[in-house]
């Protein structure tokens, strides 16, 4: 029988705030120094991602990253989406694919997941993080095939999810009354892959049981993020 989600449990799981500091301080980051104009900077951002989702990128060096970043335009790439008249598709997957590049030295699967999540929490509102558990729920909680025309520079397989999360967020929009940002829908699919793994299956996902939630061992004085002079 396919998965569904509960409209209780998606509200449940939105009702949460932001528990891991971790998460807090990169958002904050990101949104406080979106330029790239101090490369200690962009190290923390990319350092704070690879503790959020240990295992990503293995090898995988944040100064080396920090330094390909600041030595391309991303702050043009970054700019064009803040001063878009109109957010496409298409612009999102050119952005995405650009930064995909800028991490050429990593495998394609790491590269496309690293630059997704890099712009994920810089814009959290306009792109979706990508890796393997996510686009498994998508396609778990999906209906039918999703995917985009070979049209413009764009990674086809982000292409796919992305289109595939346009389209679990339009179904999910009669059950809560908007359609979810991509941070939001990353927050329900990840809590619903808990339950999954957890062994709670059924015809849809409840929180008649408790869904672990993210550590907390980290405190916000314990990250060390460098702060402008």
């Amino acid at each position: 029988m396919k998965p569904t989600l509960s409209r209780e449990f998606i509200a449940d799981v939105l009702s949460r705030s932001v528990l891991d500091p971790r998460s807090r301080a990169l958002y904050d980051l990101c949104f406080f120094q979106r330029h790239h104009l101090r490369d200690e900077l962009v190290v923390d951002k990319l350092r704070l991602i690879g503790r959020l989702y240990a295992g990503a990128a293995p090898g995988f060096s944040p100064e080396l990253g920090a330094h390909w970043l600041s030595k391309s335009p991303v702050d043009h790439w970054f700019a064009a989406l803040s001063t878009a008249e109109q957010l496409d598709g298409w612009l999102l997957l050119e952005v995405h694919k650009r930064v995909m590049d800028v991490f050429f030295d990593l495998p394609e699967a790491e590269a496309r997941s690293l630059a997704s999540k890099y712009l994920h929490f810089h814009f959290p509102e306009l792109f979706c993080i990508h890796d393997s558990r996510v686009e498994a729920a998508v396609q778990a909680l999906g209906e039918g095939d999703c995917g985009f025309l070979a049209i413009g520079e764009h990674d086809p397989v982000y292409g796919r999810f992305h289109a595939g999360c346009r389209k679990l967020a339009d179904r999910l929009a009669p059950m809560i009354g908007r359609r979810p940002s991509p941070r939001e829908l990353d927050r329900v699919l990840r809590a619903w892959l808990d339950l999954e793994e957890a062994g709670h299956t059924g015809q849809e996902a409840r929180y008649d049981v408790a869904v672990p939630m993210p550590a907390m061992a980290s405190t916000l004085s314990a990250i060390s993020l460098a702060t402008p002079a």
